[in-house]
C-alpha cells in the first residue's frame, strides 16, 4: 500500500491487490465474510473479484490490506478520530442548561481551594484541574457525566485523576422519536478490484489534468501524487490541451522543483515555457513553486479590533494566514522568466501584471529585472510600470521606458516630472472598455471584447441592456456567435443560464434596512450592535442569562444594521473571487432583456456545445433522469471544500423520511495555540424572521428539538474535540421553525486554514446507537481557507430536503457566536437558496443534454414516477431545448421500453435509479453519470469533470491563450 492507492481507493475504490500464490488458504473464505461484515459497518462492500482475490491471500498479506482498506474507509468518513463530547451521554445532556451555567458561573467566580464546595457544602471535594486550574466539585459535577473540565470546557491532562477511564456509553439511555430504528448504512459503496493499477493511475492523473475546472486544494494532492508516481520530473507526458491554467502551473512547478540542478533542469524548463502563454501562467507557475495557490487568491487583510475583541487574553496572539515568500529561483529558471515576459506585447503583459501587484512584487524581488535590463529591455519596461518607477530620463533604463513605450503609445503612457525623471503606466484594455461603456456604446464596446472571447460572453447580460437598438443588440449577438467556439464550456453555460428569467425580471429601488435588536436578544445580539445608546442593554441580556429580573419583555433596544435586501425582494447574489465561497447580494436594477435576445443566446450556446460534443464517440441511446435539472453543475470547486458526498453547490438532497439530523465537528489544536470552534444552528420562520438558536450558550432549543452535546474550548492532540447537536425535526416544526441553518465558528478567531485536523458534516442516528456511527454518516466535508466560520447547507424542515451551499462569512474581532451573526446567517442562507432554487446556474441536465443531442440516436427522459417521455431528435439547439421541457413536466406519457444490448449514456442521481431505470442488460462500452455513488461493471463511470472536458473548444488547441479566453 503507498500514497497512490490510498487516492485510488478514495477517487474510484479501486483496490490494487497483489496477485496470491498458491496454495490458498483453507480459512479463506471464512475470513473474507469477517471482513466484509466489518466494512458493510462502514458502508463498503466487496465484488466477486475482489472477494476471491482477498480469500486466496496468504494470512500475513490480507490481514496488511485489510487494516489498511478499513483505515482509508475510517478516514473517509471521520471514524479515524475519537468523537468524545463534553457530556457523555448525549443527547441525554442536562434537561436546564440555564441553571448549569449559573452553578459554573458561581464556582469560577467564588469557589477557592480551602473552602467546602460552595454549591452543596461537601468538605474534602473540591480539587483543581489541569492545565486549566477550576476548582470543581466531584459531587456536584460526576466525573461520569464530563470528558472535559465542566467550567470551561478545556480538555485536561492525561494523568489528571478527576475523570474516570471509563468507556463513553454508546448513546443516552432514554427511548428517543424521530431516531432511526435501523442500523443499515445510509450508502453503500462496492468495491473493485484494480489488476492493473500503473495504468489507472496514469488514467486518474489524465482525468484531473482535463479536467476543465480549477482543481480544488483536495483534487491538487491527489494529482501531485499521481505526477510523483507516474512522470516524475517531466511534462512530455501531457495532453495536447490543458484547460485549466491553474492545474498546468501546478505540474509545472512540481516538475521544475523536482528537477531542480539536475541533469535534466534544461529539458523541463524548456517544454515549461513552450506551455506558458501569459504573463499570468509564470506567475501562477512560479508561485505554486513557492508553496503558493495557483489562482494567487491571496489571503484577506485582517482587520484589527472588531466586535469583542477586549475580551481577547493576553497570552493568546491573534493567528493570521500569512502570504508565502518566494523561494530562491535557480538562474536558468529568473533567465527564462524574464526571457519569456519580454518576447510578450508589452501593454499586454503590465496589466497581466497590475492583476496580480502583490504576487508580482514578491516575485521581482528574486528576479532582479532592472538588473538585466540591457537583455530583457522590456521586461524591465513592465516592472516599472508595476511599480511606478521613477529614473532619469538620461539613464539607460530612462531611455529604455522612452524607446519601448513609443512603440505603443496608445497603451503605454511615458511621464515626464519636473525633477528630470520619467516613468510609464499601462492603460489597461478594462479602461477601453469602460471608455466605451461611458458613451452608451455597445458596438464599440462588443468590437474590443471580440479580442476577449471570454470576457464578452461574461458581460453578455451588460452589453444587452447597453444595445438601445435593435441594430446594436443585433451586433452584440453576432459578435458572441462569431467567438463562441473560443470560448470555455462553462463561461458559455453560466452565461446562458443567467439569462434565464431575464426577459421578465422586476427591478426595485434599493432601500437600506435596519433592524432592531429584540427585547430577548443574546449578549452577542446587543454587542454587535455596538450602540451607545442602548444603555443597560449588555445587563439586561445578563440579567436573562441568569434568570435575574428585569425591564419588562417588549422593550425595544438600539438598532442593529441589515445587509443588502430583504429575503423575497428581487436582487442579485454575487461570488466573489477568493479562497473560500462568500456572497454579496445587491437589490435588482437592470432592465428587462428582449426575449429574443435572450433566446437566441441561449439556442447559440445549446448549439455550439453540442457541436463540441458531436466529435465523441456516438451512443445507441441517452436515458436522462428529469431530477438532474435540480442539480446545478460544479461552480467555483477551487473554492470548495474537500467532502465525502461531492454535492455541487446548490444541489438539493431528501432526507427520505429521515427526522433527526445528527451535526458532528472534530478538530485538534492548531499546534501549541487553543483553539475553540463552535458548532451551532439557527432557525428561522417561513419569511426568514429569527425564531431562536441552538450553540454553546442555549444548549436546547425548545426542549428536544435541538440539542448541543456542550461546548468545548479546546482540542490538544491527540485526541481533539468533537461536538454534536441533534435537529429533530418535528419538534422544529411544532416550533415555528422552517429553516434551519447550521454554521461553525472560529470564536477565538483562528483561521481553518491553520488548524492541524479539521472536519464536520451530518449524520442520521440510530436509536440507542453510537454517538458517532460510521455507516450512518451522509456528508463530511473538511474545514479549510482563511476563513472563521462556515455554513455548510441549508435545512428546510418543512420539506426535508438539504440544499449544499459551502458559504463562508465575512467576521470581524473575537469571541464569534451565532448569536452575534443569525440576522447575516439567515440572508446568506435566503439569497443562497433562491438564488439557486431561481434556475440562473447551468445544470447537469444541460451538461448531458448536449451530449445526448449530438451523439445519440434516441433520447429518453425518465420522470420521478417512473414514467418516461422520448425526446424527437433533430437539430441540436431544438433538441437540447426539448429535454428540457421534458423534463420540466412531472411525468411522461410513457415507459422506459427495453434498450437491452444497446450502447447506453445514461445519467441518473443515484445507482437506485440507475437500475430500476436502466438496469445492467446494456452491450459495452454504454457510460454512466451519477451524482451519488458509482457505476460498477459494465458501465464506464462517468464524472461531470469528464462531459465537460469533453466540450472543450479545439480552438484553445490551435490558437495560443490570451487574456479573457475562456
Amino acid at each position: 500500500m503507498d500514497a497512490v492507492a490510498t487516492v485510488v481507493l478514495r477517487r474510484i475504490g479501486a483496490v490494487p491487490l497483489p496477485t496470491a500464490g498458491p496454495p490458498t488458504p483453507a480459512d479463506g473464505p471464512a475470513w473474507v465474510v469477517a471482513l466484509e461484515a466489518d466494512l458493510a459497518a462502514r458502508g463498503w462492500l466487496l465484488d466477486t473479484a475482489l472477494r476471491e482475490r482477498f480469500a486466496s491471500l496468504d494470512p500475513l498479506t490480507r490481514m496488511r490490506w485489510a487494516d489498511w482498506l478499513s483505515a482509508v474507509a475510517d478516514e473517509v468518513v471521520g471514524a479515524d478520530r475519537d468523537h468524545v463530547p463534553l457530556f457523555r451521554r448525549f443527547p441525554d445532556t442536562p434537561i436546564a442548561p440555564e441553571a448549569l451555567y449559573v452553578e459554573r458561573l458561581i464556582v469560577h467566580l467564588l469557589q477557592t481551594a480551602a473552602a467546602p464546595c460552595i454549591l452543596c457544602g461537601t468538605v474534602g471535594s473540591v480539587r483543581p484541574l489541569d492545565p486549566c486550574g477550576h476548582l470543581v466539585c466531584a459531587e456536584c459535577f460526576a466525573p461520569e457525566v464530563y470528558t472535559a473540565c465542566p467550567i470551561c470546557g478545556g480538555r485536561l491532562t492525561a494523568d489528571n485523576t478527576y475523570l474516570p477511564l471509563i468507556p463513553t456509553p454508546r448513546t443516552g439511555s432514554a427511548s428517543r422519536s424521530g431516531y432511526a430504528t435501523t442500523a443499515a448504512p445510509v450508502r453503500l459503496r462496492r468495491l473493485t478490484l484494480d489488476v492493473t493499477p500503473e495504468v489507472t493511475a496514469v488514467r486518474l492523473r489524465d482525468s484531473l489534468v482535463a479536467s476543465p475546472a480549477a482543481l480544488g486544494a483536495a483534487d491538487l494532492a491527489d494529482l501531485r501524487t499521481l505526477v510523483a508516481a507516474t512522470a516524475p520530473g517531466r511534462l512530455d507526458w501531457l495532453p495536447d490541451v490543458v484547460p485549466a491554467r491553474e492545474t498546468l502551473a501546478g505540474v509545472i512547478a512540481w516538475a521544475l522543483h523536482a528537477t531542480a540542478l539536475t541533469d535534466t533542469s534544461g529539458q523541463v524548463l524548456a517544454d515549461a515555457t513552450a506551455w506558458w502563454r501569459t504573463a499570468t501562467d509564470v506567475a501562477r507557475t512560479l508561485w505554486v513553486y513557492s508553496g503558493g495557490d495557483p489562482g494567487l487568491v491571496l489571503p484577506r487583510p485582517r482587520e484589527t479590533g472588531g466586535p469583542l475583541e477586549a475580551y481577547r487574553p493576553v497570552d493568546e496572539p491573534r493567528i493570521t494566514v500569512e502570504i508565502p515568500r518566494v523561494r530562491a529561483l535557480p538562474r536558468p529558471l529568473r533567465r527564462a522568466v524574464l526571457a519569456f515576459l519580454d518576447s510578450l506585447d508589452p501593454a499586454t503583459a503590465a496589466e497581466d501584471l497590475a492583476r496580480h501587484p502583490v504576487v508580482w512584487k514578491r516575485l521581482a524581488e528574486r528576479l532582479h529585472p532592472f538588473e538585466w535590463a540591457s537583455a530583457y529591455p522590456q521586461a524591465a519596461v513592465v516592472f516599472a510600470t508595476l511599480r511606478g518607477t521613477r529614473v532619469p530620463a538620461v539613464s539607460a533604463l530612462g531611455r529604455t521606458l522612452a524607446a519601448v513605450s513609443a512603440r505603443r503609445p496608445e497603451r503605454l503612457i511615458l511621464s515626464s516630472h519636473a525633477d528630470g525623471t520619467v516613468s510609464v503606466r499601462v492603460r489597461t484594455f478594462a479602461a477601453l472598455v469602460e471608455q466605451a461603456v461611458a458613451g452608451d456604446d455597445a458596438v464599440a464596446a462588443a468590437a474590443l471584447l471580440a479580442d476577449r472571447p471570454g470576457d464578452l460572453w461574461r458581460r453578455m447580460d451588460y452589453l444587452l441592456r447597453l444595445a438601445d437598438d435593435p441594430a446594436a443588440e443585433q451586433f452584440v449577438l453576432d459578435a458572441a456567435a462569431r467567438v463562441a467556439p473560443m470560448v470555455a464550456p462553462m463561461v458559455l453555460a453560466s452565461a446562458a443560464a443567467a439569462l434565464t428569467g431575464r426577459d421578465t425580471t422586476i427591478a426595485v429601488e434599493a432601500a437600506e434596512a435596519r433592524v432592531a435588536v429584540a427585547a430577548d436578544a443574546s449578549v452577542a445580539d446587543v454587542a454587535a450592535a455596538g450602540s451607545t445608546t442602548g444603555i443597560g442593554a449588555v445587563g439586561a441580556a445578563l440579567r436573562r442569562a441568569l434568570g435575574i429580573g428585569g425591564p419588562a419583555r417588549g422593550e425595544v433596544v438600539s438598532p442593529v444594521p441589515a445587509r443588502g435586501p430583504e429575503p423575497g425582494t428581487p436582487r442579485r447574489t454575487f461570488f466573489p473571487k477568493g479562497d473560500v465561497v462568500r456572497t454579496w447580494t445587491a437589490p435588482e436594477r437592470r432592465r428587462r432583456l428582449p426575449v429574443d435576445a435572450v433566446a437566441r443566446v441561449r439556442a447559440t450556446v445549446d448549439a455550439e456545445l453540442a457541436d463540441r460534443a458531436g466529435r465523441l464517440d456516438r451512443f445507441d441511446v441517452a436515458v436522462l433522469d428529469a431530477e438532474l435539472a435540480h442539480v446545478p453543475a460544479p461552480m467555483r470547486e477551487r473554492a470548495g471544500s474537500e467532502q465525502l458526498a461531492a454535492w455541487s453547490r446548490g444541489s438539493v438532497r431528501a432526507l427520505d423520511g429521515h427526522e433527526v439530523v445528527r451535526l458532528f465537528l472534530h478538530w485538534v489544536d492548531a499546534g501549541s495555540s487553543r483553539v475553540d470552534l463552535d458548532l451551532s444552528c439557527a432557525f428561522y420562520d417561513e419569511a426568514w424572521a429569527p425564531v431562536g438558536h441552538c450553540d454553546y450558550t442555549r444548549l436546547r432549543f425548545n426542549a428536544t428539538a435541538a440539542v448541543h452535546s456542550g461546548d468545548l474550548t479546546s482540542a490538544p492532540a491527540p485526541l481533539g474535540a468533537t461536538e454534536f447537536l441533534d435537529l429533530n425535526q418535528a419538534a422544529l416544526r411544532a416550533a415555528g421553525v422552517v429553516w434551519a441553518v447550521p454554521v461553525v465558528l472560529s470564536y477565538n478567531d483562528v483561521p481553518f486554514e491553520a488548524l492541524t485536523a479539521a472536519f464536520a458534516g451530518f449524520s442520521l442516528p440510530q436509536e440507542q446507537g453510537a454517538a458517532f456511527d460510521a455507516a450512518r454518516v451522509m456528508q463530511r466535508f473538511g474545514l479549510r481557507g482563511d476563513a472563521r466560520s462556515l455554513a455548510p447547507l441549508v435545512l428546510n424542515v418543512r420539506t426535508g430536503q438539504v440544499m449544499w451551499v459551502d458559504a463562508s462569512l465575512s467576521t470581524r474581532g473575537y469571541g464569534h457566536s451565532v448569536g452575534q451573526y443569525g440576522r447575516r446567517l439567515g440572508r446568506v442562507a435566503a439569497d443562497l437558496w433562491e438564488h439557486f432554487e431561481a434556475g440562473t446556474r447551468a445544470s447537469v441536465l444541460d451538461l448531458v443534454a448536449w451530449h445526448a443531442a449530438a451523439r445519440s440516436d434516441r433520447i429518453l427522459v425518465v420522470h420521478a414516477d417512473g414514467t418516461a417521455t422520448e425526446v424527437p431528435t433533430g437539430a441540436p439547439a431544438a433538441t437540447v431545448a426539448a429535454i428540457r421541457a421534458a423534463a420540466a413536466e412531472p411525468s411522461g406519457p410513457g415507459v422506459l421500453t427495453s434498450i437491452v444490448g444497446s450502447t447506453v449514456l445514461a445519467s441518473m442521481v443515484d445507482t437506485n435509479r440507475l437500475e430500476s431505470a436502466v438496469g445492467g442488460d446494456v452491450a459495452g462500452g454504454s457510460a454512466a453519470l451519477l451524482i451519488e455513488g458509482r457505476a460498477g461493471t459494465p458501465w464506464t463511470a462517468l464524472t461531470v469533470a469528464d462531459l465537460t472536458a469533453g466540450l472543450v473548444p479545439s480552438a484553445v488547441a490551435a490558437s495560443p491563450a490570451v487574456p479573457g479566453q475562456g
